[in-house]
């Protein structure tokens, strides 16, 4: 059980919350758990329960109906907070057994405040992070000759990576690589299959592993001996937006200060970035990628958000993107992914994860952006 995260979310609490995502399970509790198992853990000011079999560690209730007396520790006239990945049925039956105690208590899908916390990570996961980085750094050197292999094809390609990071020290990847070649490149999330890997195309090759339960995620797009005309122009554009994107900060530390952001479920403000007197958001950050891209008429073929936070899952906050409200702070590890993406032409997409920190952008590894570090 981690003790100082446990008092940090119940410092911040306004009502109680229910956890249920097994990423916030073993962020407070330090413990792995089998996304099968139904294991819930309330948090309230004063206590921490546990619902289920495998919370052995903490004081804990184990029932064939796990959550059939959650309104024993809850006050009356209170408002319980669930997490977003609780199911319409899972807050019904809550809703139900609540009812059943004699409770008037109001169940409500939230952010969840540990998944704001999440958000800043502290040193040791950034480390965590960095080994993860590193082991895709030792692959992506691979594929630069196992790529060029006679008969090579996006889903081979796919299989080498998995089993070279899985060789050097991943305990799993973070998401199934995608290797997308010529027009299969203009398809974001494109499912690796048995098109041959030519010249004169581009190549996405998108990736990550996981080490210790953190994340990795790492995009480039490589080209066999020479790369198509139409192409140029976007990959240089591409690179300007990401490299912009970074130029974004350094940055200013917002003074310290006592008051706390309501939006964000209490947690302090006082590590925020700011420039020209105002606080950077993750729609800042991604309107910068917008403006650049807008420069050669590239914008409309960028059709993904800019970035996402990365940690203990692939995808968690903050936002980059176009609504995002998320405040850039000291701490957060996040990607970093301008592309475009033309019909029957191809695509481009450049990816890192980096870090905030003294309000300068840090990068876990340094493989080169730049187009003619990566034609093979």
């Amino acid at each position: 059980m981690n003790t100082l995260r446990l008092k940090k979310i119940q410092r911040s609490l306004i009502h109680p919350i229910l956890i249920k995502k097994k990423e916030n399970l073993r962020y407070l509790t330090g413990q792995v758990f089998d996304h099968r198992a139904e294991e819930y853990l309330l948090i309230t000011k004063n206590n921490v329960v546990a619902f289920g079999s495998g919370l052995e560690q903490i004081d804990w209730v184990k029932k064939s109906d796990r959550l059939k007396n959650i309104g024993l520790y809850l006050q009356p006239k209170s408002h319980l907070d669930i997490e977003y990945g609780f199911t319409y049925g899972e807050g019904e039956y809550l809703k139900l057994k609540i009812k059943n105690s004699k409770l008037k208590i109001d169940v409500k899908p939230e952010r969840s405040a540990v998944d704001v916390m999440r958000m800043v990570k502290e040193p040791g996961e950034i480390a965590l992070v960095k080994k993860s980085m590193q082991i895709v750094e030792q692959v992506f050197k691979l594929v630069r000759n196992e790529i060029k292999k006679p008969g090579m094809t996006e889903v081979k390609l796919a299989e080498f990576i998995k089993s070279s990071g899985l060789k050097r020290g991943a305990e799993d990847i973070s998401f199934p690589p995608i290797v997308a070649a010529g027009s299969h490149a203009a398809i974001p999330h494109h499912v690796p299959n048995k098109t041959p890997l030519r010249p004169n195309q581009s190549i996405i090759l998108d990736f990550g592993f996981k080490y210790k339960g953190y994340c990795s995620d790492f995009t480039r797009t490589v080209f066999l001996k020479s790369v198509p005309v139409k192409l140029v122009e976007a990959y240089n554009q591409v690179e300007k937006a990401y490299n912009e994107c970074i130029r974004l900060f350094p940055s200013r530390v917002h003074p310290r200060d006592p008051s706390y952001d309501q939006n964000a479920k209490g947690i302090p403000r006082s590590d925020a970035l700011i420039r020209n007197g105002k606080d950077i958001t993750g729609n800042n950050v991604y309107q910068k990628a917008v403006s650049v891209l807008a420069e050669k008429k590239l914008d409309k073929y960028f059709i993904h958000s800019l970035g996402h936070g990365t940690g203990l899952e692939i995808h968690e906050l903050p936002n980059i993107s176009p609504r995002s409200k998320d405040v850039m702070k000291d701490g957060m590890v996040f990607s970093i992914e301008p592309g475009v993406y033309i019909p029957k032409v191809g695509g481009i997409r450049i990816e890192d994860l980096v870090y905030l920190e003294k309000g300068k952008i840090k990068k876990f590894i340094n493989v080169p952006t730049f187009l003619a570090a990566n034609i093979f």
